[in-house]
């Protein structure tokens, strides 16, 4: 299996789960963050198996990885496709999901998954630290990274 994952982090979550993504993968496994990339799908042609994977902030998902997904739709939808999220409110994962990502690539996608999130409060700025405080209500050590999902996201993908 040769494996690419694109991800979008800003605070560090999604990008810890990509990076225990790739250590718990078999073959090739290429870790990219999607401000590393251009959209070219020439760069998708050298792998089998695509991972999507970004945090959520204010329900959406960054700019770059969005744009990403709508240009190269087409390819990634001949792939076997991967998406993971990392968000503090995993009850509103599917309205996350449509909103943020095209609908032909989550139907064609072989595995979704939330991976929960943590609360990192003492690198979050302006109104993300505000919108956070208020979501949470001070219950920041709820939030943690789901090992569980992960591990069944590896499974999954790797059939």
């Amino acid at each position: 299996m040769n494996t690419i994952i694109v991800y979008s982090s800003k605070y560090g979550c999604a990008a810890d789960c990509a990076t225990l993504l790739k250590s718990g993968l078999p073959g090739t496994v290429e870790l990219v963050s999607i401000n590393e990339i251009n959209s070219n799908p020439l760069l998708l042609d050298n792998f089998d198996t695509v991972i999507l994977g970004s945090s959520i902030y204010v329900g959406t998902i960054s700019k770059k990885m969005r744009a990403f997904c709508i240009e190269n739709v087409d390819v990634l939808s001949r792939k076997r496709v991967g998406i993971f999220l990392c968000c503090a409110l995993p009850a509103q994962i599917n309205e996350y999901l449509s909103k943020n990502f095209p609908a032909a690539l989550l139907e064609s996608a072989v595995v979704i998954k939330d991976f929960g999130g943590e609360a990192r409060i003492d690198k979050l700025k302006g109104i993300n630290k505000i919108i956070m405080k208020a979501a949470l209500k001070d219950n920041f050590e709820s939030l943690k990274i789901s090992h569980e999902h992960l591990e069944s996201f590896i499974k999954e993908i790797s059939m």
